[in-house]
């Protein structure tokens, strides 16, 4: 596209304008959906797991917001700048564009009044002069009336009136046209420089736009694969807490002697440390389930609210035998009528 002006480039900008601001909201559109987001669900317990969840969605969400509005972080921002940036310098040359306009019109106007002032100078010095001339023209005529004097009245007043016609441009007149001219010439070499320059952006402004919008997939890709990271990662605490609950409900039931009634809590604890804490570069492990069984998950009970490996009175290792009685259908069903429940 050839900008030719500054109403093209108007034009030309409110376009680019609106088509950033559509890109934009696709790509605000395209974060929001049911992929690229996180939400955690109901657990049935408020364990340690359930807290390590939502502080894995907070990580979503500051992932996002870099994203969307810290330009270190984001491609996407990065590119757009740079497009807006090219947008602003299309703008203000538009203006030096209209500016140029009108100081050619001004300064030419003003070159026309110059011109006019000069013409109406000088009739009035041509009327000084016929007005002479006519006085002694008069007399002479009143001379060689009285003498009989065969005088042409006709001719001699024709001559006269050429003074008054329009007579033919001063050297000050001449230069001052000259003048109008050269300002014309400055004026379109400044547009000319202008427009040049105009182009040069346009050419750039497509690649720009094309870039944004690369930028902007790939960083709703990026959002999408950290949900991803972050959805399995939330799942794996999920099943971590309904282990914690079924092994709590387990242990107060079976394994806790009737006649103590001192405060104990249960946490299950992985020697894996990607299993407890959220790590978007980590391969993901498979989490527990009732059908799955880890060696590296261990059932530690606490006396008191202390998490002190000095207050662990008992200590289980995870494994298939213990699973088969810790995952009994009647606590499966509590945890599922819970989870319904809340």
């Amino acid at each position: 596209m050839i900008i030719n002006g500054a109403n093209d480039l108007k034009k030309y900008i409110a376009e680019q304008t609106r088509l950033i601001q559509q890109i934009r909201e696709e790509y605000l559109c395209d974060i929001q959906q049911e992929r690229a987001t996180v939400e955690v669900p109901t657990f049935p317990s408020n364990s340690s797991w359930n807290y390590r969840a939502q502080m894995c969605r907070s990580d979503h969400n500051s992932f996002i917001y870099k994203r969307t509005g810290l330009p270190q972080y984001s491609t996407f921002l990065q590119k757009e700048d740079q497009l807006n940036e090219a947008l602003e310098q299309l703008e203000h040359l538009r203006k030096m564009l209209v500016t140029n306009k009108q100081q050619k019109k001004t300064g030419i106007r003003k070159i026309h009044e110059i011109i006019n002032l000069v013409k109406t100078t000088e009739r009035q010095g041509q009327r000084q002069l016929s007005s002479t001339f006519e006085f002694v023209d008069m007399s002479s005529i009143t001379t060689a009336m009285d003498d009989d004097y065969d005088y042409d009245y006709d001719y001699d007043y024709d001559r006269h009136n050429e003074f008054t016609l329009e007579a033919p441009d001063s050297e000050t007149v001449k230069a001052l046209k000259a003048q109008i001219e050269t300002t014309k010439q400055n004026h379109r070499t400044i547009s000319r420089n202008l427009l040049q320059q105009v182009n040069t952006i346009v050419k750039s402004v497509k690649h720009n736009i094309l870039d944004v919008k690369i930028s902007a997939e790939d960083n709703v890709g990026e959002i999408i694969h950290h949900a991803e990271k972050c959805r399995a990662f939330i799942a794996k605490c999920f099943n971590f807490a309904v282990l914690d609950y079924c092994a709590s409900a387990w242990w107060h039931q079976t394994q806790k002697d009737p006649m103590d009634h001192n405060y104990y809590h249960i946490e299950v604890e992985t020697v894996n440390p990607d299993d407890a804490t959220f790590n978007p570069n980590a391969n993901n492990t498979a989490p527990p389930t009732a059908n799955d069984v880890s060696g590296d998950i261990r059932i530690c009970v606490y006396e008191g609210f202390t998490v002190n490996t000095d207050a662990i009175v008992h200590l289980y290792e995870f494994d298939e035998e213990l699973a088969q009685e810790i995952y009994s259908d009647e606590l499966l069903c509590e945890v599922g009528n819970n989870i319904q429940h809340w």
